[in-house]
């Protein structure tokens, strides 16, 4: 297995490293490194709650979002930007490198 390192920040703001491995998405790289996540939907892109921010220099090496992913991003619009993901639709790829993560407050 082999991995990337990126950069999580945390809800209460502050930042460590973590190691994405290939077989994971983002949501269970997160998880498998005790983020407290709720991911009320089990990772089935329908309840917004794994909403992340990706820093602007990684967003586009994050993929293209699903229809579904764009409209739940929709509905939380009051939080949700350009640099917005849900980390269970946010696929592990080797330009993710260096990449820094935040958690979306509250969730």
């Amino acid at each position: 297995m082999s991995g990337i390192d990126i950069t999580v920040v945390g809800e209460d703001g502050t930042s460590r490293p973590v190691e994405w491995e290939d077989h994971q998405n983002l949501l269970d790289a997160l998880l498998a490194n005790g983020f407290p996540v709720l991911a009320t939907c089990g990772g089935n892109a329908s309840c917004a709650t794994c909403h992340v921010f990706i820093d602007p220099e990684h967003i586009d090496a994050s993929g293209e979002r699903t229809d579904a992913e764009a409209d739940l991003l929709s509905m939380i619009d009051d939080v949700a930007t350009e640099n917005s993901r849900l980390a269970c639709q946010t696929e592990f790829v080797t330009e993710m490198a260096g990449a820094t993560v935040t958690l979306k407050a509250g969730m």
